[in-house]
């Protein structure tokens, strides 16, 4: 499973409920709604006199959406609320979320957020790639590895995806020279999140075909700021002056012999049993990352809206209530003529 955004947002409300429900003017075929109301998400929407007035996007899977259960579905839609809206209450916020089928069976669970805190009116901000790009990717990963999905960043899948995918959908081919220089070795938590993303940077230089043999692997390290400590037959062993102690790095793109795309297959499947060995640490960092990141983001939503105080009930009397039992009666009858727009709610 992997988390996209996209870019899109400030147009009105029609343009994603028409994308996510509907097709040359009929119900979209394999389109579900699993909760929210399209109508007033569309109505919250062309409400927001902010300009960015949505944030839509989709947790797509590779498996089948037969394979997960209704209870299964909703568990996963609601920890993603939770990663998002920690530290706000649900009347604070509306979302829409869609399933859609119709890609050769695989489950996509679609996302829409209307960029207004529903008590103050004041804007909100769904996600931020600089201060929430890490927690959702810690909460992508715990999903994975609970459920047993396809993981993404498994070095086998590597030439599979797009490794800044998470960020937005992308609609011309990614380039690697266009994106800045990330900064994950430097600010890596732990030596071994360290070893991965060296690991992953050198897998997409020898993709540009910029590797051709140990001499430039070398080369490659010391740009990345590392000083070369111990180099043998098998492995290379760097140092930084922030680091307590040395990473060794083994495995046939750090071997001696090594020469370049020709050992692809032979370095990717190194990288996967690498990878695979430290599969319960890297769960251990994830749920530390995501906790973390979850006590900031609440500790900002509790700043920004925690004075904000729900409005108090309404008093009606029984003929106001009896007449908008019967208008509820009357909607609910519409709503369920069209198949996808029926709905369950994963809230209890």
């Amino acid at each position: 499973m992997i988390v996209k955004f996209f870019r899109r947002g400030k147009g009105s409300g029609a343009g994603p409920l028409n994308y996510l429900l509907v097709t040359k003017g009929k119900p979209r075929e394999g389109a579900k709604v699993l909760y929210g109301d399209p109508k007033l998400t569309e109505q919250l929407i062309n409400a927001t006199p902010y300009q960015q007035k949505y944030k839509s996007g989709v947790l797509s899977f590779t498996e089948d959406a037969t394979q997960f259960s209704d209870e299964q579905k909703k568990d996963i839609m609601q920890r993603f609320e939770d990663t998002l809206f920690t530290g706000l209450e649900p009347d604070q916020y509306d979302i829409l979320w869609v399933e859609h089928s119709d890609k050769g069976g695989r489950l996509e669970l679609n996302f829409v957020i209307p960029c207004q805190e529903l008590r103050s009116g004041k804007s909100l901000q769904p996600f931020y790639a600089q201060s929430d790009l890490v927690r959702v990717n810690a909460f992508k990963n715990i999903i994975n590895k609970e459920y047993e999905l396809t993981d993404p960043n498994e070095p086998q899948r590597k030439r599979l995806i797009n490794p800044y995918v998470t960020d937005a959908p992308r609609p011309t081919p990614y380039d690697p020279k266009k994106k800045k220089e990330d900064k994950v070795v430097e600010d890596a938590p732990s030596l071994q999140a360290i070893k991965a993303d060296i690991d992953r940077q050198l897998l997409d230089s020898l993709k540009e075909n910029t590797l051709n043999d140990r001499s430039s692997v070398m080369y490659f390290l010391k740009g990345l700021g590392f000083t070369l400590e111990r180099v043998t037959e098998k492995s290379i062993s760097i140092s930084r002056p922030d680091l307590k102690r040395n990473i060794r790095l083994k495995g046939a793109i750090y071997a001696d012999g090594f020469k370049g795309l020709s050992q692809r297959p032979e370095i990717i499947k190194s990288m996967q049993e690498d990878y695979e060995r430290v599969s319960d640490s890297r769960g251990i960092r994830d749920l530390m990352t995501w906790e973390k990141g979850m006590e900031m983001k609440k500790a900002y939503h509790q700043k920004r809206y925690g004075d904000i105080k729900a409005p108090e009930p309404l008093e009606l009397d029984n003929t106001t209530i009896k007449s908008k039992q019967k208008l509820h009666n009357h909607e609910a009858i519409l709503e369920g003529t069209s198949n996808n727009r029926l709905s369950y709610r994963p809230r209890p």
